[in-house]
């Protein structure tokens, strides 16, 4: 199918090939994935601070986590030191806006359009503020994505929208309670997972198009990935997000080889060697299918 059709449809041989091999991980070592993520590392870090109000905080962040000039690990990182050092009271929303003020004027890694940004932190704060109130309401990912699209007035598959819930899902996890990921029929399409949706093979574009025309498309592809794997979307983009990182200079420069060991190495690393190497390989080979155009 030619890369200008309006109708660019995914490819459903390369979804199963895809879903077939990603059916060898185990819950188990998917969780040990999660755990040794940097941004997982960050909200529990927040967490140990300040407790259920992490949950509002953790939502805020991913909000104007774009456009960041540092790796999204990096700034994160960033994030949880600065509140954890300088602990500001968090008890309204208002609070939480006045910190986020406070952060965004000194951070290294969101320097841009933080005026923008917080006027954006600004438009939820009614979220925000039901989130201090009623945490647990939002073990409902699905609520929070809606809620955040409606203030927004934004698409509920808006990348950071759904990131939020990912990292709304993070913090719940390190609080000890149970989000409901299965409802949550949405991936967050940044720039390497739009990547990775052409050199798997399932979108025969270029990756900046799967940011603007077939988001849709892709993140269809990627739930019927899900669906097939019986991996929630949310825990699927660990998998295929986390160990992607860097490989776009390897990947433009043809060493597809290279980049394929890189991706096993850092998935079976991830897993604490719960992914033994031929299944990271194998993982690898259906992600890093192609070489992107």
């Amino acid at each position: 199918m030619g890369r200008k059709t309006a109708l660019l449809q995914a490819n459903m041989h390369r979804v199963h090939a895809i879903a077939s091999v990603l059916r060898r991980i185990s819950p188990e070592a998917i969780d040990v994935i999660e755990f040794n993520d940097p941004q997982f590392k960050a909200v529990n870090m927040v967490v140990n601070a300040y407790g259920y109000k992490a949950i509002a905080l953790v939502v805020a962040n991913a909000l104007v986590s774009y456009r960041l000039t540092l790796t999204g690990e990096e700034y994160w990182i960033e994030f949880a030191n600065w509140f954890i050092k300088a602990r500001p009271r968090i008890g309204k929303a208002d609070d939480v806006l006045n910190a986020f003020s406070s952060f965004l004027s000194v951070s290294k890694g969101n320097r841009i359009l933080r005026v923008q940004k917080l006027n954006r932190l600004k438009r939820i704060a009614r979220v925000i503020e039901d989130i201090l109130e009623q945490p647990d309401r939002y073990l409902d990912l699905k609520l929070l994505i809606r809620e955040l699209a409606m203030s927004l007035k934004a698409k509920p598959f808006e990348k950071t929208i759904v990131f939020a819930a990912k990292m709304a899902y993070y913090t719940f996890k390190t609080l000890g309670y149970n989000a409901r990921l299965e409802e949550v029929t949405v991936i967050p399409v940044d720039k390497r997972i739009a990547l990775l949706t052409v050199t798997s093979g399932l979108l025969d574009t270029d990756p900046k198009n799967i940011m603007s025309r077939y988001r849709d498309t892709a993140i269809g592809a990627w739930r019927e990935i899900a669906r097939l794997s019986n991996i929630p979307l949310l825990r699927l983009d660990a998998i295929v997000w986390l160990p992607a990182r860097g490989l776009e200079k390897l990947l433009y420069m043809g060493r597809i080889e290279a980049a394929r060991d890189e991706f096993a190495r850092k998935l079976s690393s991830f897993s604490s060697g719960l992914i033994d190497w031929q299944t990271a390989r194998d993982v690898a080979k259906q992600i890093l299918y192609r070489l992107p155009p």
